[in-house]
C-alpha cells in the first residue's frame, strides 16, 4: 500500500509538522498475509486463520518493521461474509494501532465478499456490509468485467467499488466511544479495486486498486489548546494498493497429504467353461 496524506488546519493551510513536507506525508506498507482454511462445514461455511508477517512501513524517510500480527480466527459463510472473528485485541493494536478503532469482528477477511449466485461477464450486483467504524455500513458495487489470462491461468476480472463512511468519537484514551465528549472524526473513503479470480477454484490471484478520501477531526476546546493544529484537522488521502497470490497452484503449505492406496482386488480366477479337460 502506498499512501499520500495531506493535513491542513481549518483555514486550509498545510500543518507544519517536523518531517512532513509541504506535499504531505507519504507512507508505504507491505507484508505477507498468511491465510489457512482450518475447517469447512457441509453448508459451505468455513473457519479461517489469518496472520500478517514480515511487514515494513516507510514513513518520513524512515523504514521500520511491523511486528507480526497475532493469529486471528474468522468464521465466514460460503460467500466470504464474516460471521465471527476472534482476534487478540492487544496484540493487534501493537501491530497496527489503527486496528483498535475498527470493528474487525465484522469486516470481510478476504478483501471481498463473493456473490451469492452464479455470475457471468457483464453481471453487476450490490451489497451492504458493516463498515470499519462501529455503527457504519459500507456500500459495495461489483461488476464482472472480463475473462483474462494471468500467469497461464484463466481468471475472472471483477471491479469492486466501496463507499466507506466515517463517523466516530474518540475518548481521552484514544479508543472509540459513543459519548460525544472527545475528538470527533467524520468523513468518507472510496476504494476502487480490481480482483482477478482463478476460474478453477475462485481464489484471488491478484488485486490492484486505488484509495481516495477525506476526513475531519474536531477536538474539544481543552484538548485543542495543546494541539499543533488547533481545534480542526483536515486530512485528504489518496493511494494505491495491491496483492499477489504467492501460493498459486499449491493446495497446502503443510506436509503433503498421505496418498491413500485403494485395496487390491483379488485376481480373477481363470474360467474353464467351454474348455476340454485333459
Amino acid at each position: 500500500m502506498n499512501m499520500l496524506i495531506k493535513m491542513k488546519d481549518k483555514e486550509g493551510k498545510a500543518i507544519q509538522i517536523p518531517g512532513l513536507g509541504d506535499e504531505g506525508m507519504r507512507m508505504k506498507m507491505g507484508g505477507t498475509l498468511i491465510q489457512k482454511t482450518k475447517s469447512v462445514k457441509p453448508d459451505g461455511s468455513a473457519t479461517l486463520s489469518s496472520q500478517l508477517r514480515g511487514g515494513t512501513m516507510e514513513m518520513m524517510g524512515q523504514t521500520n518493521e511491523i511486528p507480526s500480527s497475532p493469529e486471528s480466527t474468522t468464521e465466514v459463510d460460503k460467500a466470504g461474509k464474516v460471521l465471527k472473528t476472534t482476534t487478540p485485541q492487544q496484540g493487534m493494536m501493537m501491530a497496527n494501532p489503527f486496528m483498535g478503532m475498527m470493528q474487525m469482528d465484522k469486516i470481510s477477511s478476504m478483501g471481498m465478499v463473493y456473490p451469492d449466485k452464479p455470475i457471468k461477464v457483464g453481471d453487476m450486483w450490490e451489497q451492504e456490509l458493516p463498515g470499519m467504524a462501529e455503527g457504519t455500513m459500507m456500500k459495495v458495487k461489483n461488476e464482472a468485467v472480463a475473462l483474462e489470462q494471468l500467469g497461464g491461468k484463466e481468471t475472472l476480472r471483477i471491479k469492486q467499488t466501496i463507499s466507506i463512511p466515517f463517523d466516530m468519537s474518540l475518548g481521552p484514551d484514544g479508543k472509540p466511544t459513543k459519548e460525544k465528549k472527545g475528538a470527533v472524526m467524520k468523513g468518507s473513503m472510496t476504494t476502487e479495486t480490481f480482483y482477478n479470480l482463478n476460474t478453477e477454484d475462485a481464489r484471488v490471484v491478484r488485486t490492484s486498486g486505488t484509495i481516495k478520501g477525506g476526513m475531519t477531526m474536531q477536538l474539544p476546546e481543552e484538548a485543542a489548546q495543546q494541539s499543533p493544529f488547533g481545534t480542526t484537522l483536515n486530512m485528504d488521502m489518496e493511494g494505491t494498493m495491491g496483492q499477489t497470490l504467492l501460493s498459486i497452484g499449491k493446495i497446502s503449505d503443510d506436509v503433503a497429504p498421505k496418498k491413500v492406496t485403494p485395496p487390491t482386488k483379488p485376481a480373477a480366477k481363470p474360467t474353464t467353461k467351454g474348455k476340454k479337460k485333459h
